[in-house]
């Protein structure tokens, strides 16, 4: 996970010395918002991963840790790109961020809800 992470952190760098934002609308702002995403869902996952080790009392597989660092870190990732995005556009209101923070809010609350856990694994 550590490597993927520096390797989509190695793309971004590219895409940010390499693609000009005013020269090119299409491709380019893809490409950076795409490696953003991935390289703040990687640095999240592993945040996220070494508290949940450091601040958990329960003895629980490595595995679950990771799926749910995972989780978190895609929606953390999600929610700062639309909020870069929106700023980039010049859209960006307090209401936008009270929203989108409500969103990603209840999109974490239901997914803790909806877990199902199976006593075989």
């Amino acid at each position: 996970m550590i490597l993927a992470t520096i390797l989509c952190w190695a793309a971004f760098v590219v895409v940010l010395v390499n693609v000009d934002p005013f020269q090119d609308a299409g491709l380019g702002l893809l490409f950076f918002y795409v490696s953003l995403f991935f390289s703040i869902v990687g640095t999240g996952s592993l945040v996220s991963f070494a508290l949940s080790l450091a601040f958990t009392k329960k003895e629980i597989p490595v595995f679950r840790h990771v799926r749910r660092t995972f989780i978190i870190g895609v929606f953390v990732s999600f929610a700062l790109s639309i909020l870069l995005y929106l700023q980039a556009r010049e859209a960006l209101t307090l209401w936008n961020m009270l929203l989108l923070f409500s969103i990603v809010c209840f999109l974490i609350l239901f997914r803790i809800s909806t877990r199902s856990y199976s006593k075989d694994v």
